[in-house]
C-alpha cells in the first residue's frame, strides 16, 4: 500500500506542476468552448475556440483576469468598430480611415491598460470586413468570445484548479531551495572545490522570484472576488525572500577566489558542513512554506556556526597569519552571521504568516 501512496502522490506532484496543469486545462478549455460554441452559434465557433486558448493562465485569479480583460476589450473594440462603420461608412478610404481610428484609439486604452489589448483583434476585424447586418454580427462576435473566456474560467475551475496563492507558495519555496544551492555553490567556490561559478542556482532563484511577484498580483485579484483564498500573506514572505537573496550576495562576492592554503587547512571542513546544514535548513523552510507547516528554528546552524567562529577566533588568536588572511577570515564570519540572522528572521516571518493563515481559517 506504501507503494501505491508513493506513486499517487508523486502522480499529485507531477500534476501541480505548470508544465503539465496549463496544457491540461488550456486542451479542457478549447474542448469546452468548441462544445458549447457549436450549440450557441456554430457560425462563430472559431471566435469562441481562440478566446479560451489564450487565457487560461498559472493560476485561477491569472485566468479570470485575462478572461474579464478580453471579455472588457472585445465589446469595446466591437463597439467602437460598428461605430466607425456606421459614421464613415464602408468601402475604400472609409474603411482605411475607420481602420486607422479605431487602431489608433484602442491602442491608447491598451498602453494604459493592457488587459484590454483583444480589443484591438475585434475593432480590426469589423472595422475592415464589416457584415451586412454590422450590429448583429459584431453583437454574435462578442457572445462567442464571452463563450470562449467564460470556458476557459470553468477549465480553470474545474480542471487541476491552482489558486495564485498556493502557485506562488510554491514559487517562494523553489526559491529558497534555489538559495540552499547557491549557498553550497558558494562555499565550494571558497574552499577550491570548484572554479567559477555557473550562475544556474542565480538564474533559478530570480525565475522563482519572478513568478512569485506575477503570483502576488494574481492573488489580489482572487482575494477581491474571493476565489480560492488559501496559504500564506504573499505580500508579508515575498519581500523578505526577496531580502534575504540580496544578503547572499556578499558570500558571493567573498567567494570569488579560494582561501588561502593555510585557512584551507584550519578550517575548510568547518565551511562546507556550515554550508551544507544551512541549505539543508533552507530546504526545510521551502517545505514548510509550501505545506502550511511550522518552520523549525535554526538552533543547529547557529551552533555550527558558533563553533566555526570560535575555531576563526582561536586562528586569529595565534598571531600566525597573514594580514590578507586575517581581514578575509573576518570578512567571511561576518558574512555568514549576517545570511544565517536574515534566515532567523524568515523563520520567525513564516511561522507568523502560518500563524495569521490560521487564524483566518
Amino acid at each position: 500500500m506504501q507503494i501505491f501512496r508513493n506513486y499517487r502522490d508523486a502522480i499529485k506532484r507531477w500534476l501541480r506542476y505548470d508544465e503539465v496543469r496549463i496544457p491540461v486545462q488550456t486542451a479542457s478549455a478549447v474542448l469546452l468552448a468548441y462544445v458549447v460554441g457549436s450549440i450557441v452559434d456554430p457560425e462563430n465557433i472559431s471566435w469562441a475556440v481562440f478566446s479560451s486558448l489564450f487565457v487560461v493562465q498559472a493560476s485561477i485569479g491569472g485566468t479570470v483576469s485575462a478572461a474579464l480583460g478580453r471579455m472588457a476589450g472585445a465589446l469595446l473594440g466591437a463597439a467602437l468598430a460598428v461605430l466607425l462603420v456606421m459614421v464613415l461608412g464602408e468601402g475604400n478610404w472609409r474603411s482605411a480611415l475607420a481602420l486607422v481610428i479605431g487602431v489608433g484609439f484602442m491602442s491608447v486604452l491598451t498602453a494604459r491598460w493592457p488587459i484590454l489589448g483583444y480589443g484591438l483583434v475585434t475593432v480590426t476585424i469589423i472595422a475592415v470586413a464589416p457584415e451586412f447586418a454590422l450590429v448583429e454580427g459584431a453583437f454574435k462576435k462578442v457572445v462567442a468570445i464571452v463563450v470562449g473566456s467564460s470556458c476557459g474560467i470553468a477549465a480553470a475551475f474545474a480542471v487541476l484548479p491552482m489558486s495564485a496563492c498556493r502557485s506562488q507558495q510554491a514559487y517562494l519555496a523553489a526559491a529558497l531551495r534555489s538559495c540552499g544551492d547557491f549557498v553550497v555553490e558558494c562555499t565550494s567556490c571558497l574552499v577550491g572545490g570548484r572554479e567559477g561559478k555557473n550562475r544556474s542556482s542565480d538564474r533559478l532563484i530570480g525565475r522563482a522570484l519572478d513568478g512569485a511577484r506575477e503570483m502576488s498580483r494574481q492573488a489580489r485579484i482572487e482575494a477581491k472576488a474571493p476565489i480560492m483564498r488559501h496559504g500564506f500573506s504573499v505580500d508579508a514572505l515575498l519581500p523578505e525572500i526577496e531580502r534575504f537573496r540580496y544578503t547572499l550576495t556578499l558570500l558571493d562576492r567573498y567567494s570569488d577566489e579560494p582561501i588561502s592554503e593555510e585557512l584551507l587547512g584550519r578550517h575548510k571542513m568547518a565551511l562546507v558542513d556550515l554550508a551544507d546544514d544551512m541549505a539543508r535548513w533552507l530546504k526545510v523552510a521551502a517545505d514548510a512554506i509550501e505545506s502550511g507547516q511550522e518552520c523549525t528554528d535554526l538552533r543547529d546552524v547557529w551552533g555550527r556556526y558558533k563553533e566555526l567562529s570560535e575555531h576563526m577566533d582561536v586562528t586569529v588568536d595565534e598571531g600566525r597569519l597573514s594580514a590578507g588572511d586575517t581581514e578575509r577570515m573576518m570578512a567571511l564570519k561576518g558574512a555568514f552571521y549576517t545570511v544565517l540572522s536574515n534566515m532567523t528572521s524568515l523563520a520567525e516571518q513564516v511561522n507568523h504568516c502560518r500563524d495569521r493563515a490560521q487564524q483566518a481559517t
